[in-house]
């Protein structure tokens, strides 16, 4: 490594340490790569996280929480924030656009273990549960049950990382009985987004 790239690299690990004290948290072992972060006060990274490259945070009330384990290819995109219309004003009247009256900010949550595919989108009120894949390319606007495999825009379930009985058992060897995950849940979940999807599932990703 000649000189010049030792010295980006020295500058770019020092603009990291200083952009991860501005965090609103900021977890062990957190990897953040080349980003444009607009509030780094509302970024909640834990443990054993990672963005990769060309990471975009635009949010100005949001939070984005990304909780231990979850990690992010290239490109990941967050908003938290929308802006309102109102009747007889302009999308750039000055109360709306700059002074942000009635915009509407909603938390993005990642839950643990998550794993987000290159190029995916997550917008306001976006909730992705344990243990999900989000395919490259996906925009996510709402919930994603536990364990799912989402593709597209919108984002559909299209499978599940592992079977109910398969998650109950992964879940013994890394969870506290407390923070497992319900047969129940896991059950319904399983039925409703895949088991009695099967055939527009089918039809949909043959396009």
């Amino acid at each position: 490594m000649g000189v010049i790239s030792k010295i980006r690299t020295l500058y770019t690990a020092y603009q990291m340490r200083k952009l991860k004290q501005k965090f609103g948290f900021c977890g062990k072992n957190v990897e953040v790569r080349s980003y444009n972060i607009c509030k780094p006060g509302n970024l909640f990274l834990y443990d054993n996280t990672n963005i990769f490259s060309g990471f975009t945070f635009v949010s100005e009330d949001g939070h984005f929480i990304m909780k231990s384990g979850s990690g992010s290819a290239q490109g990941l995109t967050v908003v938290t924030d929308n802006h309102a219309r109102e009747t007889g004003k302009l999308l750039k009247d000055p109360e709306l656009f700059y002074g942000r009256k009635g915009t509407v900010a909603r938390d993005v949550i990642v839950e643990e273990d998550v794993w987000i595919g290159a190029n995916v989108t997550l917008l306001p009120g976006a909730k992705i549960g344990r243990g999900c894949n989000i395919g490259a390319g996906s925009v996510i606007r709402s919930s994603v049950p536990p364990y799912a495999i989402v593709l597209g825009n919108p984002a559909k379930v299209v499978g599940f990382v592992f079977t109910p009985e398969e998650v109950l058992e992964h879940e013994k060897k890394l969870y506290k009985e407390e923070d497992r995950l319900s047969k129940e849940l896991l059950e319904k979940n399983y039925n409703k987004f895949f088991v009695n999807r099967m055939k527009e599932i089918k039809d949909w990703t043959k396009l």
